[in-house]
């Protein structure tokens, strides 16, 4: 019997410990299958998968720190060019009005089914409230501060860019990828603008001084015979970059046959001189700007050639170097002074410098900057060549 007691204790203490290891091995798979989601989320953040963010801080152009909460779903656009900055980032979906002329002069853009609020200067307020958009772009010096003064108690946040400043234009598109998400296709399209910018700046970096050509950049309008010209200048006070017009001539290889500074603080981007300086200064080439001449839905050159021939009947051009030997040469406005002033640089370097430029073709970079980044034909004049074509 005693025996028999012994084995059932024995028996009993056994199948007791079996469960408590049954129990402890079901207890650790319980751990186990709580620990698991924290291992899925660390290897989500291995692999990259975060969670977007909600908001965005920046400084835009006027010095104004902003933050804007995302995803920016819908925007007015009273500036041109940065309509065409936000196209190209493939945002043209969350723009819901613009202003500017942008229908007008950026017919391509194919924003021409949705309201237009008006130009810079008679912006429709009424409208862009009704609108109620997240965001409004604006240009740093126009409209003036009622368009925050009107907007912003509204909810409407101002935000002024102005998209084709050479010195702020690479940042500015950043910003804008920042906004609308499109980082990644702001940094490609940087890289292939910056490699334009490079070929033109290493073909011309190595001319002698003596070699250069003299160029001075020339506003249409006021080439009359009256003898009153508008000089675009290269620099601006203190030695900085000047206008976009005047200031390509040095990034193209030239020089500057002007030797006037602009001051920023003035209104008008050109400086009038009179008949004497410009003949005094007797550049090599002369540079047309200022005109709507050409552009995307231009299919003849025959206007630009009508313009210059009226210039060398009507001013003092003709006495110059350039005009004896037609050194003269129409740039469509946002080719050289604006936005797509690396692809005018190229083609102005290409016109002063054809040796070193034989291999290359502007024309390619504005067939590419159409088709690849804002998917659109193309077609259109940029610019226009009175030695070519006489």
């Amino acid at each position: 019997m005693n025996n028999r007691y012994a084995l059932k204790h024995y028996a009993a203490r056994f199948l007791v410990f079996i469960l408590l290891l049954a129990i402890t091995a079901g207890c650790g798979a319980t751990a186990g299958n709580q620990a698991s989601p924290a291992a899925g989320g660390a290897a989500d953040q291995v692999s990259g998968k975060e969670e977007p963010p909600t908001s965005v801080t920046f400084t835009d152009s006027a010095g104004k720190e902003i933050t804007l909460n995302l995803p920016v779903e819908r925007v007015v656009v009273i500036n041109r060019n940065t309509a065409e900055a936000i196209h190209l980032l493939g945002a043209a979906d969350k723009v819901i009005a613009t202003g500017d002329t942008t229908i007008k002069n950026n017919p391509y853009l194919g924003y021409g089914s949705i309201p237009d609020v008006g130009e810079t200067s008679k912006v429709n307020l009424e409208t862009v409230l009704s609108l109620k958009p997240q965001v409004v772009f604006a240009y740093t010096n126009r409209p003036d501060s009622k368009l925050e003064e009107k907007l912003e108690p509204a909810g409407i946040r101002v935000v002024r860019l102005n998209n084709y400043l050479p010195e702020r234009q690479d940042e500015e598109l950043k910003i804008l990828g920042r906004i609308f998400q499109k980082e990644d296709k702001a940094e490609q399209f940087l890289q292939w603008k910056q490699s334009i910018e490079k070929l033109a700046a290493d073909r011309v970096k190595d001319i002698p001084e003596a070699d250069k050509k003299t160029v001075l950049a020339l506003s249409v309008g006021y080439l009359n015979s009256n003898g009153g010209y508008r000089i675009f200048p290269s620099q601006s006070l203190g030695g900085k970059p000047g206008v976009g017009e005047g200031y390509a001539t040095l990034l193209a290889g030239g020089k500057d046959a002007a030797d006037v500074q602009w001051n920023p603080a003035e209104a008008s981007t050109t400086i009038l001189v009179d008949e004497e300086y410009v003949l005094k200064r007797n550049p090599d080439v002369i540079t047309l700007h200022g005109t709507w001449l050409g552009g995307y839905e231009a299919k003849d050159t025959k206007p630009m050639k009508d313009a210059i021939d009226h210039i060398m009947n009507i001013s003092s051009v003709s006495k110059l170097k350039a005009g004896q030997n037609k050194e003269l040469y129409f740039f469509y406005t946002n080719f050289i002074g604006s936005d797509k002033r690396y692809i005018g640089t190229l083609q102005l370097a290409k016109l002063l410098y054809p040796d070193r430029f034989k291999d290359v073709d502007p024309d390619s970079y504005i067939k590419e900057y159409f088709e690849k980044w804002l998917t659109v034909p193309y077609q259109g004049i940029w610019s226009y060549s009175y030695k070519e074509n006489n």
